[in-house]
């Protein structure tokens, strides 16, 4: 693409700089171009999902109710194709939450959708085998069955074959996570089986999009379970697909809700040795309000069962009345091993921008550290999707795609990601932190003097709070704290830095 920043997208720029979070060596996406719709209004901009082939072209679906497309980008045209109908004749169902849902492993692309009305025996898969430029006859993926297998979700496992959850039942009183699975690349689908059944409760949340995934030679599952009505994330497992003997709670935070959310977990891995990391929305923090939240899995744990490790907001104190939605996560590789990760997610702050947070993959953050990618730009931009290639150079390319509610089309975005310290010199230097076995030092080194600090709980519930004085160092013992915490300073100018503190 042909570098052409705004004025108003550099100074846009600049502002982050000095008024982020952790100015030192923050990491931020810095685009290429002003943002593109994708196609125009009449293919709609419901149930966006993205994915990026061997090539490193971003595939694009979407569509408008009952019609479901496919767009893909030409490296060599240097634009999205014109987008292709998938099963045409039929009147797909298309919902945000709960709408088609795409997976890729190299070249080969499935994706999973529901035929409107037909909640039982309605479940279709698709495939693509060259990248997403040609796409299969359909494939009924449920036959012979009396109960509603509703909302396929899909991934697709280590030898290629794809697999998908469902909710299975009539009575939302029981309905359960089903996993359907196929021995054959998605040409045949076997019946589905009971994968929530160790989990806590009697049935899982309705309608909220499960986020099934293949890593550590193991089937894995997260799901919103229904537990009396507290919407937790579960992660399930399986070391065959077929039985599925593991669930284990992923999410502490216990959020007491009548209804379903209608709102699904991302996941990304593994960031560092066998940890993965993923992320959702909940109400049960302490705001009340609807947040993204972020927690690490151990996946190593109990013979590859999983482990949960840590929760923690993206938001402690950047914003205060903020609602948050839809968090989508992404990770890059380098050939070096080097990771950097993505999340993006929807926020409405008398309006609704999308908001994204770059971070390294070894001692990953995310608290407070948010660009706002959308805000110079008027109307609604609502659901995210992000995915990374990798430049010719090595570097990674963040590709980044939204739904612009007011013009009724997908928009599309593309840029490098750069090092604040790149691209200006850092304001506030970061503090010296020293960890030991009874506590953390802090050393502003006299560069925060008079800024607030705060101590928060990893679910973002403020333990304490001051202001640091000149020169001084700051001890916080572990006895005082849990053993997951964050640590943040905010200068008189606004500046941000805030760093995960553990211990033992």
């Amino acid at each position: 693409m042909i570098l052409n920043i705004s004025l108003s997208r550099i100074l846009a720029l600049v502002i982050f700089l000095y008024s982020g979070a952790s100015v030192s060596a923050q990491l931020i996406f810095s685009p290429n171009a002003e943002p593109i719709d994708l196609a125009d209004e009449s293919y709609g901009n419901k149930a966006i999902r993205m994915v990026v082939n061997t090539a490193g072209e971003p595939v694009v679906s979407f569509g408008a109710s009952g019609n479901l497309f496919v767009s893909k980008w030409s490296n060599e045209d240097g634009a999205f194709g014109t987008p292709i109908a998938i099963d045409p004749s039929e009147d797909i169902y298309m919902s945000d939450a709960e709408g088609p849902r795409m997976a890729a492993q190299g070249d080969f692309l499935v994706i999973t959708y529901q035929i409107s009305g037909n909640w039982t025996a309605g479940a279709r898969s698709v495939q693509s085998w060259d990248g997403g430029a040609s796409w299969s006859e359909p494939t009924g993926m449920v036959s012979n069955v009396s109960e509603d297998h509703f909302m396929p979700c899909v991934a697709i496992d280590d030898e290629g074959n794809p697999f998908a959850g469902v909710k299975v039942g009539n009575n939302t009183d029981n309905i359960f996570e089903g996993i359907l699975r196929s021995a054959d690349s998605g040409q045949t689908w076997l019946p589905a089986v009971n994968a929530s059944d160790v989990a806590d409760g009697e049935s899982v949340c309705e309608c909220c999009p499960s986020q099934p995934f293949w890593a550590n030679n193991r089937y894995y599952d997260l799901v919103r379970n229904n537990n009396e009505n507290v919407r937790d994330f579960w992660l399930l497992s399986s070391s065959n697909g077929e039985i599925w003997d593991a669930a284990i709670d992923v999410d502490p935070l216990d959020w007491q809700l009548n209804s379903c959310p209608e709102s699904g977990a991302t996941v990304t891995g593994p960031v560092q040795a066998s940890e993965w990391i993923t992320a959702f929305m909940s109400a049960g923090g302490p705001s009340g309000q609807s947040r993204v939240y972020v927690s690490a899995l151990d996946l190593n744990a109990n013979n590859g069962q999983g482990e949960w490790i840590s929760t923690q907001a993206v938001t402690n104190s950047q914003f205060e009345s903020a609602t948050q939605n839809n968090p989508v996560l992404s990770q890059w590789e380098g050939a070096d091993g080097h990771k950097i990760l993505a999340l993006a997610w929807e926020q409405n702050s008398g309006g609704y921008d999308i908001q994204l947070t770059i971070s390294n993959g070894t001692n990953w953050s995310f608290t407070d550290l948010a660009q706002n990618i959308t805000g110079e730009w008027s109307g609604q931009h609502r659901r995210p999707v992000v995915a990374f290639s990798t430049n010719s150079d090595g570097t990674p390319l963040l590709h980044l795609a939204w739904q612009k509610s007011s013009s009724g089309t997908v928009r599309y975005l593309t840029g490098t990601i750069e090092s604040t310290s790149n691209i200006v010199q850092a304001v506030n230097p970061d503090p010296l932190v020293i960890e030991n076995a009874f506590g953390t030092i802090l050393d502003t080194k006299g560069n925060w003097d008079g800024s607030l600090w705060g101590l928060w709980t990893a679910e973002g519930r403020l333990l304490d709070s001051g202001r640091v004085m000149s020169g001084e160092v700051l001890h916080f013992p572990n006895h005082t704290r849990p053993a997951h915490a964050i640590l943040s300073l905010e200068s008189t100018a606004g500046i941000r830095w805030a760093k995960h503190l553990f211990h033992e």
